[in-house]
């Protein structure tokens, strides 16, 4: 339970976005000890920090620019998936929106994968 804290405000972001966010936190606290305010980083920012580098697919400004392009097809949610997975057919396409409900025509699939394709 967390007391005086409250959620204002949540918005779905990719892992290359998440990794640039880290980043520019590392750089601006950490020292040269790997300290940040002169504690070290705890066992849980280290896994974060090796997940985000070693997941990222993108760079931040190419994983913006086509999300923002994707949400012309779909939720900003189901965007970030794609974006984070970057899948490589329709198959896989369709993996990702297995649980989701209602069906994708094949066209939008499509253009979707047709994006994604311009940034491998």
């Amino acid at each position: 339970m967390m007391i005086g804290k409250k959620v204002i405000d949540t918005k779905p972001i990719t892992i290359s976005e998440a990794r640039e966010i880290l980043m520019k936190k590392v750089e601006e606290k950490a020292d040269e000890n790997n300290e940040v305010d002169g504690h070290q980083f705890t066992y849980e920012q280290n896994l974060t920090i090796d997940y985000v580098n070693k997941f990222a697919l993108l760079d931040a400004e190419d994983a913006q620019e086509l999300r923002g392009k994707l949400e012309k097809h779909l939720s900003p949610i189901q965007a970030v998936k794609v974006v984070d997975l970057m899948p490589e057919d329709l198959d896989d396409l369709r993996l990702i929106f297995s649980k989701e409900r209602g069906n994708f025509e094949t066209e939008t699939l499509q253009e979707v994968l047709d994006l994604v394709d311009q940034y491998r």
